[in-house]
């Protein structure tokens, strides 16, 4: 089983890479707040001359995330762009063409269908595609919410377009459930699911295209092991594993490295290093 470095400052990771993808949820901010540490090191990063995409699985366009991070406080100088899930889901969907849609999300995630050509419709029986951005109150649901209504969509041979890989996130100091959770219960009962966002390959294309760096001269900074780190091992990206973040309770906080170890072994993934928080 290989060695996890873990490290206390990244500061000498991120001198040589020329670019950074760069998780947000439980790297940057929790959904509340930004974390001080991290604004510090996109500072120091970005005063080197390093180039940073925010690369999000957020269901929704990332002209919306930009206000978002507004609002939580991380200022536009410490990054180039946003690219998200959302907005690759919304490329497949505009190729797609027409179509009734069945949208399972909360409304926030509307915007997700603006100008596209598509009726959204109430039930299984009406729809030709399924969207799934996330669960409608993910405050009380979970993917088992909708079961009776993924058994409808499966036997009518219904394609799920999942907007959000992901199938847990952190609020705060809460575990929410997410569209991948809904979507992993669909290819359970036989559906057939189209994956858009981390570990995909279209959201990597699009963010190195953005820097115009090179895979192994840049550095992918994520909490995810399904997501942030896969998806960075399969483009050849160098990946941080931020362990504080939505799988701390893997390996405790701060991080167990036998146990580390053990899990990203298990998952078939690696890292260069490991850290508790983002911190330059």
């Amino acid at each position: 089983m290989p060695v996890v470095t873990i490290v206390d400052h990244l500061a000498p990771l991120l001198e040589k890479p020329e670019g950074a993808v760069v998780d947000l949820w439980g790297v940057v901010h929790n959904g509340i707040a930004a974390f001080p540490e991290a604004l510090d090191a996109l500072t120091r990063f970005k005063a080197k001359g390093g180039r940073v995409v925010m690369l999000s699985n957020a269901p929704r366009p990332s002209s919306l995330v930009y206000l978002q991070l507004d609002r939580l406080g991380v200022p536009r100088n410490l990054y180039d762009a946003v690219v998200t899930s959302g907005d690759a889901a919304r490329t497949a969907l505009e190729a797609q063409g027409l179509g009734a849609v069945l949208h399972i999300g909360p409304e926030r995630d509307r915007p997700l269908f603006d100008g596209l050509q598509m009726d959204l419709v109430e039930t299984a029986e009406a729809a030709d595609l399924i969207v799934c951005t996330g669960l409608f109150d993910d405050d009380t649901e979970t993917a088992e919410t909708y079961r009776d209504q993924l058994e409808a969509c499966q036997a009518r041979g219904l394609t799920l377009v999942c907007a959000n890989p992901d199938r847990i996130v952190m609020r705060g100091d809460k575990v929410i459930p997410c569209a991948g959770a809904v979507a992993k219960l669909y290819e359970a009962l036989g559906g057939r699911v189209d994956w858009h966002g981390k570990p995909y390959p279209s959201v990597y294309d699009r963010s190195l295209a953005i820097l115009g760096t090179l895979p192994a001269d840049t550095i992918a900074i994520g909490d995810g092991i399904e997501t942030d780190i896969p998806g960075a091992n399969a483009q050849g990206i160098p990946a941080i594993l931020v362990t504080g973040g939505v799988h701390a309770d893997l390996w405790n906080d701060p991080p167990d490295g036998a146990r580390l170890g053990q899990v990203l072994d298990s998952h078939g993934i690696h890292v260069t290093a490991a850290i508790d928080r983002f911190r330059w």
